[in-house]
């Protein structure tokens, strides 16, 4: 591609097993909390194997996909009965001082996230940042009005970006 600095013909079928392979482990680490995709980029980066930006791509689209699958499993999982039997059963349970905090909260951030003018804003931060965790603000936002559309493109370019700056690092630090 002319002016990109990336050609066409340095990308083969080592790089689209890196871009599946990265987003495998993408999908599974954004539903898994303790599979770190941070990491993957840092040591995919430190190996010196191949390209950085089909890792990144990969990671990016696969961490987007399992938190639109978080962000889907309670926009849709109200419906359930169990989960209609649960819900009513923890609201039946006395709150303790720590309980009552945690809720009012959850409250709070539920209450923001549902907002149009900062829902999409604190994904973003969420999914650059990681503060709040975005796993948390995945399962929040599945339970406001938020667009799928919205929430999924806030995802995908803060993921895109912080994967960047991780892949960015690496490459500082260790220079091939």
């Amino acid at each position: 591609m002319p002016g990109t600095g990336v050609r066409v013909g340095d990308y083969g079928w080592a790089e689209l097993g890196e871009l599946v392979t990265s987003f495998g482990y993408g999908v599974l680490s954004a539903l898994v909390p303790v599979v770190n995709a941070e990491s993957y980029v840092v040591v995919s980066g430190l190996s010196s194997i191949g390209h950085a930006a089909p890792v990144v791509l990969g990671v990016a689209l696969g961490q987007t996909l399992g938190k639109v699958l978080l962000f889907l499993g309670v926009r849709r999982g109200k419906q359930f009965p169990f989960v209609r039997r649960e819900r009513a059963r923890f609201r039946r349970g006395t709150a303790g001082p720590t309980r009552r905090r945690l809720g009012q909260a959850v409250a709070a951030l539920l209450r923001l996230v549902g907002e149009k003018r900062w829902g999409v804003p604190i994904v973003l931060l969420a999914a650059v940042a990681g503060v709040p965790p975005l796993y948390a603000v995945a399962l929040l936002a599945g339970a406001t009005r938020m667009r799928l559309g919205w929430f999924t493109a806030a995802v995908l370019v803060g993921r895109t970006a912080r994967f960047v700056l991780v892949a960015r690092g690496v490459a500082f630090i260790h220079p091939q």
